[in-house]
């Protein structure tokens, strides 16, 4: 079995303590359970496991069965997920603080296990697997992202026509509209090439957006009908904070990294330069190697079991959970972020004199 499979433990801890405690107490303690696991065990488990760390041996040639499955099977629990919160909140009275709570977990697992495997699935070659993709995004209302990031994205990344990739010193909260707006209506950019501007492709964008949001209309109706208003409501709302995680993983993957571009708009071969990397172990196994994001933007098709953080590729000193906290205080994030931005930039600047 993959070692990947931990990829399921933040539902595990959330689902189990409901079972064992919160069930029969009435509590939100199934909440702060997930909460703590996924922004203090996982830092935990990271600073242990890299202190630990030993070589991973060269990936098999053939992809792991598992591996796939893992991605695959994400798509039963987080149907189960948005109807199990739709239910509590329909079925509990809750103050708003209580309402928060569990809104916000609900929003973080929707990101974990809708976005990210759906980021995952929708480079696959296999259309059942591009499908089940945009029925993940379905479920967070965000179908439009699967044209706009292979289409827009992985063509433009770290230039300034991509309102994707986020430029030196620009806050989170100036980036979101830009980006929201790509992904939400599947954007595939100005001058993104002639597929880009095809009528065939026009056509194929229309549809595949019509179909992803008929899908979250379909969720969006079911949950109305069994649970009432307040749960839809409910459904909106954790829809969009997995869509700005989402977002935080764009703006924290090529934050200040900038490709060439020369007169006439050639843009130069995407590197290792272009994608922020993050080589702490446990969190890329939770997170499905997202944080190896530099290979990923090289090999874009590569399954996520394979990817390696690069040699030369800049590196993020913190996991995911807590750079998604860092980016909410604009002056913490260059804090951190800056010395090590500009030290890499330096650093390639000296090898290209040389």
């Amino acid at each position: 079995m993959s070692p990947y499979i931990v990829f399921f433990l933040p539902a595990l801890v959330l689902y189990a303590t409901w079972f064992l405690w919160s069930r029969e107490h009435g509590d939100l303690a199934f909440a702060w359970a997930a909460i703590a696991f996924i922004f203090a065990v996982v830092p935990l488990a990271d600073t242990l496991a890299a202190r630990r760390r030993r070589q991973r041996p060269d990936p098999s040639p053939d992809r792991p069965v598992s591996e796939l499955l893992i991605v695959l099977l994400s798509l039963p629990l987080q149907v189960f997920n948005i109807f199990f919160f739709a239910w509590f909140i329909a079925s509990h009275e809750l103050a708003w603080w209580e309402s928060g709570t569990v809104l916000f977990i609900a929003g973080i697992l929707s990101a974990l296990y809708a976005q990210n495997p759906a980021h995952e699935l929708i480079h696959h070659g296999s259309r059942f697997e591009r499908v089940v993709g945009t029925m993940l995004f379905s479920t967070s209302i965000y179908s439009g992202a699967k044209l706009a990031h292979v289409h827009s994205h992985h063509l433009l990344v770290a230039t300034h026509r991509d309102p994707t990739s986020a430029k030196y010193g620009q806050s989170l909260y100036a980036f979101l509209p830009g980006a929201v707006a790509v992904n939400l209506f599947g954007w595939w950019g100005p001058k993104g090439g002639q597929v880009a501007r095809a009528s065939l492709f026009r056509r194929k964008i229309v549809l595949e957006n019509l179909l992803g949001y008929g899908m979250s209309l379909g969720w969006a109706t079911a949950i109305a009908l069994l649970f009432g208003a307040e749960s839809l409501v409910f459904f909106l709302l954790q829809s969009a904070i997995g869509i700005l995680v989402l977002e935080m993983m764009n703006y924290i993957g090529h934050y200040g990294l900038e490709r060439r571009v020369d007169a006439q708009g050639r843009m130069e071969a995407v590197s290792e330069r272009h994608a922020w990397d993050c080589d702490l172990p446990f969190s890329n196994l939770v997170l499905i190697s997202v944080q190896k994001h530099s290979d990923h933007h090289i090999n874009p098709n590569k399954p996520y079991g394979e990817l390696r953080c690069t040699p030369h590729s800049p590196r993020l000193p913190l996991s995911y959970p807590l750079l998604f906290l860092l980016t909410l205080v604009p002056f913490l994030w260059r804090r951190v972020i800056h010395p090590r931005l500009d030290a890499y930039r330096a650093g390639g600047a000296q090898r290209e004199a040389a």
